[in-house]
């Protein structure tokens, strides 16, 4: 049975021990003739660093004998380019710099140098004879060592391919620590726009040593603020035909599924069972505008923590369906979008991501730190850090959506941290896991509910927020439903022609499902306007309880279903039933 290859990224090796392989080889050809100089970003854990491995192993002169054991039965073996074989290439990781403002410099040089004397030790044979000489006298000095490398270059046979993977990778860290530092190694004679300054001379002259790059990473950010310096990538990071460049498409997931269901003999449930299990959570990533109506990607980390975990456990879905590696996504979220002190239009742009689960503006393929105070460009660090992804609102127009519950609860945790250092509504830990206990083993959702509106109520002194007040009652509510792992935690579901304030769906064993419904007045209305509002509230709810789907599914799921109509006025909490 073929290994799963969980959290490795060396091409070479999960192909020599016949490891499982989700084959990305067929988008080699397009990649290869749509330019030379490439920029290609996706979210943390799309499978980046595997899919330039795979590259390298293509291109490198060093491996072309290698060629049919590395690729044998794969996609691109029945149509193999010109190209492949023929490059020194030179590989860089950023991730691996030190990004500490006082030692972010010294690591980026050694880290640089260190692989160049790797690519003159490796191609040696193609490189003058004193190649590890002349480079030893710029060790120094990443840029002047790479220089060195150009004239080193120019008498071999081949030419240079450059792959620099999560290139932004420790610049936004920086930037998420140290604003001041990060725009000293990005503009002016910062070091980090120097190296591309280089970079782009080792592509202008005749016969250049570098005939090709390509550089993966999460943002457009930093290549923004370093774009006089380099300004010759084409950015294909939303070009329709890879949106599964990266990540498993449906097809592939299934594939694997099918394959494990055969080869383990543990599998309790279908394919089609596992693959609704999967898809609330890990699906639904779309990263062109042209394929809103096409296929959806799936995390690929994501996939293979679920299978490996299901078949250790003798056919039995992991208890927490999120891998627990992605709390340093939340952390990285954090870092990136900070919170503000006062509750400004970030937090309000959270709050209605939160609320409605899309958000409408257009995709920024560039932008520069300095401009970040843009809404627009907000959501698109948004977009291509996976916590938007394109996709159809309600009305079938085109809209940026929340891929899914694991980034809803990214969301959710985020927004809970931004009510309560921005204006002080804190719950208490203690409090909330008591009384979510009875919400989810006991069907009683009272207590809960209760409390985080005593807390809403303590704090009414706060500055007014009435303009808002549904959205901030809302957000509020749901930021602390919706960051558990017992439920996957839907707004605005669809049901009877209506979609719901919020449904909690159980994961694993859990028996009580929830329909809350809430509504929201300011706090000057009249007694009548609540009362409406009450049965308004409570006909919706007929309606959705006897929705035909949602029937069928806790009945065959054993779920009881619990419901909850909850009024406010202002920051007063006038109906719970």
């Amino acid at each position: 049975m073929r290994r799963i290859p969980y959290g490795e990224t060396d091409y070479v090796t999960i192909r020599k021990e016949n490891s499982y392989y989700v084959d990305k080889t067929a988008f080699i050809p397009y990649f290869e003739n749509a330019a030379k100089y490439i920029m290609f970003l996706r979210p943390r854990r799309f499978g980046k660093s595997l899919f330039l491995n795979m590259l390298e192993a293509y291109y490198d002169v060093k491996r072309k004998d290698e060629y049919e054991n590395n690729f044998g039965g794969l996609d691109i073996f029945q149509q193999t380019t010109s190209k492949q074989g023929q490059y020194m290439v030179l590989k860089f990781n950023f991730s691996a710099v030190d990004s500490s403002t006082d030692k972010v410099e010294s690591s980026f040089n050694s880290l640089v140098v260190r692989d160049i004397f790797r690519f003159v030790d490796k191609y040696q044979e193609y490189l003058p004879v004193n190649a590890v000489e002349t480079i030893n006298q710029d060790k120094d000095n990443c840029d002047a060592a790479l220089l060195s490398l150009i004239s080193l270059a120019e008498k071999s046979p081949y030419r240079i391919y450059i792959m620099i993977d999560e290139y932004d990778n420790f610049a936004n860290t920086l930037f998420s620590n140290d604003e001041d530092a990060y725009r000293n190694l990005t503009h002016g004679d910062g070091f980090f726009r120097l190296f591309f300054n280089v970079l782009k001379a080792m592509t202008t002259a005749n016969q250049a040593s570098v005939e090709r790059i390509f550089i993966t990473g999460v943002s457009p950010l930093t290549l923004s603020d370093v774009t006089s310096g380099f300004n010759i990538a084409r950015n294909m990071s939303i070009d329709a035909n890879l949106n599964s460049a990266m990540g498993f498409a449906e097809s592939e997931v299934r594939a694997m599924l099918e394959y494990y269901r055969d080869e383990t003999g543990v599998f309790k449930h279908s394919v089609d069972e596992l693959i609704d299990i999967m898809k609330p959570v890990y699906d639904n990533y779309c990263f062109s505008s042209g394929m809103i109506d096409e296929e959806r990607v799936f995390n690929s980390d994501m996939v293979l923590y679920f299978i490996m975990n299901y078949i250790s456990q003798k056919g039995r879905p992991p208890e927490k369906l999120v891998d627990p590696n992605v709390a340093t996504d939340f952390f990285k979220m954090e870092k990136m979008v900070k919170i503000e002190q006062n509750y400004g239009e970030k937090s309000q742009i959270i709050m209605e991501i939160v609320n409605t689960g899309k958000t409408y503006f257009e995709l920024n393929p560039e932008f520069a730190i300095a401009e970040l105070s843009s809404p627009s460009n907000l959501k698109s660090l948004l977009f291509y850090m996976g916590l938007l992804s394109y996709g159809l609102d309600k009305n079938g127009y085109p809209a940026f959506l929340v891929p899914n519950e694991t980034v809803r609860q990214q969301y959710c945790k985020y927004l809970a941290k931004c009510y309560s250092q921005s204006i002080g509504w804190r719950t208490d830990n203690a409090i909330l896991d008591s009384h979510w206990e009875k919400l989810v083993f006991k069907g009683d959702c009272k207590p809960f509910i209760s409390y985080i509106a005593s807390v809403m109520e303590e704090n009414s002194s706060v500055r007014d927020f009435d303009a808002q007040g549904e959205f901030f009652v809302k957000g509020f509510f749901l930021s602390h439903f919706c960051k558990s792992s017992s439920y996957l935690a839907y707004t605005e579901l669809e049901a009877d022609h209506g979609f719901t304030d919020l449904y909690l769906e159980p994961l694993g064993y859990k028996r009580h499902a929830y329909i809350i419904e809430l509504k929201y007045c300011k706090k000057n209305s009249s007694d009548e306007t609540v009362a409406k509002l009450k049965d308004d509230a409570k006909a919706q709810m007929q309606r959705y309880i006897t929705d035909h789907r949602l029937v069928e599914k806790c009945t065959s799921k054993r779920w009881e279903l619990h419901t909850a109509v909850i009024v406010f006025r202002g920051w007063k909490m006038e109906v719970l039933e």
